[in-house]
């Protein structure tokens, strides 16, 4: 049976660190307002500084608490159900960010929960399946992908990137056994063979990442720099 912990180790840092410097920047910027308003410098010091400790006891307080612990208590619960067996009797790992990984038949697969809102009804819950693959070929493949991905009798497959995923037509209840067989009926007549994680990781994702990373600094400007005091702010995609 997967055993994982409720809190991630280390993330109250990233909540704590998030909001430090949030707080910091909407208590200066309080603090200016209230000078402008002719506020006088203790009142005006007292408004900012009460901001920015507000704003840590919210996003530890309220924040932390709610998404790292109730939240992922309740997502763990489900994951632990029924419904998953069949990828703890392959012994399929659950990673700390609540999705599932492992090997069957060769070929190593996720499997992604995912949850859609809705207003005023209930949230639809559904998975995502993914394997990866690697060519019988070298060379760029990118167009013999495009020509793959398509409706299946399974979902709508999409190959990109020497990994395939899909929503199964089957989402309410997948039949993971099903999906998994007749995913890899599909590779194996295609001639895509199993690609490890590690391997995939090492190149492929390796690669894709230095990519995402200069897409991010490209949207990434500086605000505020003094000594180890870096604020910075990274404009939305279009």
């Amino acid at each position: 049976m997967n055993k994982i912990q409720i809190i991630r180790k280390g993330r109250y840092k990233e909540y704590l660190g998030t909001s430090f410097l949030g707080g910091l920047f909407l208590g200066l910027f309080s603090f200016l307002i209230s000078i402008l308003l002719r506020n006088s410098a203790i009142d005006s010091i007292i408004i900012g500084f009460s901001l920015w400790i507000g704003v840590i006891i919210f996003f530890v307080g309220v924040g932390f608490t709610s998404e790292e612990y109730f939240k992922r208590k309740k997502a763990i619960k489900k994951l632990l159900s029924a419904k998953y067996s069949f990828l703890d009797a392959k012994s399929f790992a659950l990673h700390e960010d609540l999705y599932f990984e492992g090997i069957y038949q060769n070929y190593h697969f996720r499997v992604i929960p995912m949850t859609k809102s809705q207003k005023h009804q209930k949230d639809i819950e559904y998975v995502i399946i993914e394997a990866f693959y690697k060519f019988d070929t070298e060379g760029d493949n990118r167009k013999r992908e495009v020509n793959l991905s398509g409706e299946y009798l399974l979902g709508q497959l999409s190959f990109a990137n020497q990994c395939v995923g899909f929503i199964p037509k089957d989402w309410e209840m997948p039949n993971f056994k099903e999906n998994f067989d007749g995913l890899i009926s599909i590779l194996k007549r295609e001639k895509l063979f199993p690609f490890t994680n590690d391997e995939w990781k090492s190149t492929i994702g390796k690669r894709l990442q230095e990519m995402e990373d200069l897409e991010t600094k490209s949207r990434t400007k500086q605000i505020l720099k003094i000594g180890k005091l870096d604020i910075r702010y990274i404009k939305s995609k279009n």
